[in-house]
């Protein structure tokens, strides 16, 4: 009884970790569906503990070693006297790792199975929502601010002129597109065609790349040095090329829909150029904050810069403003400890999923943040879990 309980929250929690972007689509006010079910699995946790359940002590490990960090930058952010909501904004996200032994107690040899299947499905029904509206918008059936009016509250979409969007759950096309590829569907290359044509019309180069760099890696594990050079042209293609086609596109675009003697722009579809600037201007604002002190334990939580008062876009340059070399090691020896059990882990389709999978969110979380937000976070986790499962089976 207890397990299919803990399954059924376990399906609850991931269902709206992959379709629920960034938490706020299913707010009621301050409370969120994913704090709800946070809760639950706290709670829940809680409740097996009592039981006699028990998680492996390496999890165990992890788990604490990520309790002293995120102490260390409370504490220093105390004595460098930040402003308490700004601290809590910061370390607000960060607590969704305490999800980690939920999914240490909860996940068994049929889970990891769900989760994939979960994944899976919620990616196309997500892409299949994303072309839907795609269409409906450029139709005019639904006016696109109409669209607008009814989802910027939710601050969980960014827009592409008035013809597409992103959302931030889009993540999972890049992740769903990897567990397709590492599955036995005879429709795989349908389905992660499917799923690259989506990130495409909604432009995104920051999943495009950390995808290519991530194949050109499982490429290379193969020995397949076509198929590495091909994904490694493809990566170098969006870092110098990017920009200047997606402003071409824009203007070809943005030209069609006006009169011949209208100034075409190259911004329809967001200016990159400006983009790229506030990561630089992001980078030279830490640089010029770094402290001998700060090298090693950071400024602590709440100390934002100038440009970025709150999060910044990449998740490294933030955790090293924050928590300094500290917070990265870390997330270090986490990234090795998904190596060491990868390795250990028998030959699997899903074993290769879930490393592969974790590695592209560290990968794109290089310009934008998810590893430490819930919706990478949780892959992380899920990956760490799942890897350990399939590592140590008896």
């Amino acid at each position: 009884m207890l397990d299919k309980i803990s399954r059924v929250i376990f399906i609850s929690v991931l269902i709206e970790l992959c379709l629920g972007g960034g938490g706020r689509l299913t707010a009621f006010g301050p409370i969120s569906l994913r704090m709800i079910l946070f809760g639950l699995g706290i709670t829940w946790t809680g409740f097996l503990l009592l039981k006699g359940r028990t998680i492996p002590s390496r999890l165990w490990m992890i788990f604490f070693l990520f309790l002293i960090t995120l102490a260390i930058g409370i504490l220093t952010a105390v004595l460098n006297n930040s402003f308490l909501p700004s601290l809590w904004e910061d370390v607000k996200p960060l607590l969704y790792f305490l999800m980690l032994p939920f999914f240490g107690l909860v996940i068994k040899g049929k889970e990891i199975e769900i989760a994939g299947k979960v994944i899976k499905g919620s990616s196309m029904f997500m892409v299949a929502l994303f072309f839907l509206f795609f269409v409906l918008i450029n139709l005019g059936i639904i006016p696109f601010l109409s669209f607008y009016k009814a989802t910027e509250k939710s601050v969980e979409f960014f827009y592409r002129g008035e013809l597409s969007f992103f959302y931030k759950g889009f993540l999972f096309f890049g992740i769903g597109a990897l567990f397709y590829y590492f599955s036995e569907s005879k429709n795989r290359y349908v389905f992660i065609s499917l799923l690259v044509l989506a990130i495409i019309i909604s432009v995104t180069r920051g999943l495009l790349f950390s995808l290519a760099v991530t194949f050109a890696i499982i490429y290379l594990g193969r020995s397949a040095y076509y198929k590495i050079a091909l994904s490694i042209l493809i990566a170098i293609a969006f870092v110098i090329w990017g920009n200047p086609i997606i402003s071409s596109v824009s203007r070809w675009v943005d030209a069609t829909k006006q009169e011949e003697s209208a100034t075409a722009s190259p911004y329809l579809f967001g200016d990159k150029d400006y983009s790229d600037a506030g990561r630089i201007t992001q980078l030279k604002e830490v640089v010029d904050r770094t402290s001998f002190s700060s090298i090693f334990i950071g400024h602590g939580f709440g100390q934002g810069i100038p440009s970025r008062p709150v999060h910044m876009e990449i998740s490294y340059l933030e955790i090293f403003h924050k928590q300094g070399i500290l917070g990265l090691v870390f997330w270090g020896v986490f990234a090795y400890r998904l190596l060491v059990l990868y390795r250990k882990s028998p030959p699997s389709l899903l074993a290769n999923a879930y490393f592969f999978t974790s590695l592209f969110i560290f990968i794109e979380s290089a310009t934008n943040q998810y590893f430490n937000n819930p919706i990478g976070m949780s892959i992380l986790l899920l990956s760490l879990v799942s890897l350990d499962k399939l590592g140590n089976q008896s």
